[in-house]
């Protein structure tokens, strides 16, 4: 088999910060979807069709978006005729760590669901890996109270206007085992509440400020913020003075969900070779360098690796 070679990561996409093309290209319900299968080993059109239950020109269109943005190689093969199947791009596979940061989001923070859960099994020692985030310079243990957050620029630049696709709803269940919660896919998988998220890591709590920062229509942003209150990741706090002023803070909740944002410049860091710095810039403050994430076994404390971690599926 010939193997197509894949364009640099993002290199489809406009101008704009670092940040700004991976958050655009990952937070959309369909394409988080997408890699997830092609994680678990599903390849071809047909199977991500099956599983996915999506439609002809939805698939269609993320596979082609991911595949010029150098997440994908589409690869030929024969079944009677030519077809092709999509594998992951190094930039692909290093999108693993936000997929474990979600999962890990969702097992402390999220009620279970009924039936089967998926757990994490760290092969090189035989046991449930319960990652533990750490510094990836001085290996130490990293909690979102123990870094700081820098911004870079002024706005949060996507590269121009936010793309218009399907969304999908919050209740909506998921057609196979592996799926993300819908509070998951809420937040991970809907460009805007990403970007929401950012904004409030960097210190961003006054309506307005949201406003000036994300470049975002207020209707939109009253109810994003709205949405943020109900699924208590954010809460709100009458400003002194009162005047009906209102700011938006971290829960502990929401806290623990920016953990997947670190994920998500890291990997914008490393697989976006062209445009600008990224909005946002992360430090560990118990060692004073830039935070590397990454994720250490909770047995044996050993970092995880792409290959030697599997999920498996357990009755409770």
């Amino acid at each position: 088999m010939i193997n197509e070679v894949a364009p640099a990561a993002t290199a489809a996409l406009p101008a704009a910060s670092r940040t700004g093309r991976a958050v655009a290209l990952l937070g959309e319900h369909w394409t988080l979807l997408i890699l997830q299968r092609i994680f678990l080993g599903e390849h071809k059109y047909q199977q991500l069709r099956s599983s996915l239950s999506a439609s002809d020109s939805v698939l269609s269109d993320r596979l082609k978006t991911l595949t010029e943005a150098g997440l994908l190689v589409k690869t030929p093969y024969k079944d009677g005729r030519i077809r092709y199947e999509y594998r992951l791009s190094s930039s692909g596979k290093a999108t693993w760590r936000i997929f474990v940061a979600a999962w890990a989001w969702e097992r402390q923070w999220l009620e279970p669901r009924p039936g089967p859960r998926p757990e994490m099994v760290h092969t090189r020692c035989g046991h449930s890996a319960a990652p533990v985030l750490v510094c990836g310079k001085c290996r130490l243990p990293v909690t979102t109270r123990e870094t700081s957050v820098r911004r870079t620029r002024t706005e949060y630049n996507y590269g121009g206007s936010m793309p218009r696709r399907h969304r999908q709803g919050r209740t909506a269940a998921l057609s196979h085992d592996f799926g993300f919660d819908p509070e998951t896919m809420e937040l991970l998988g809907n460009r805007w509440n990403l970007a929401l998220v950012s904004a409030a890591v960097i210190g961003i709590r006054r309506f307005t400020d949201f406003e000036r920062f994300l470049g975002i229509p207020p209707t939109v942003l009253s109810a994003h913020l709205s949405s943020f209150v109900e699924l208590g990741i954010l809460r709100p706090q009458e400003l002194a003075g009162g005047g009906g002023r209102t700011d938006y803070r971290f829960t502990d909740k929401g806290r623990g969900f920016s953990t997947v944002l670190m994920q998500i410049v890291r990997w914008a860091d490393e697989n976006i070779r062209s445009g600008e710095e990224s909005s946002l810039e992360i430090t560990h403050d118990l060692c004073g360098r830039k935070l590397l994430p990454e994720f250490s076994c909770g047995h044996c404390g050993e970092l995880l690796r792409h290959r030697e971690v599997r999920f498996d599926l357990l009755n409770p």
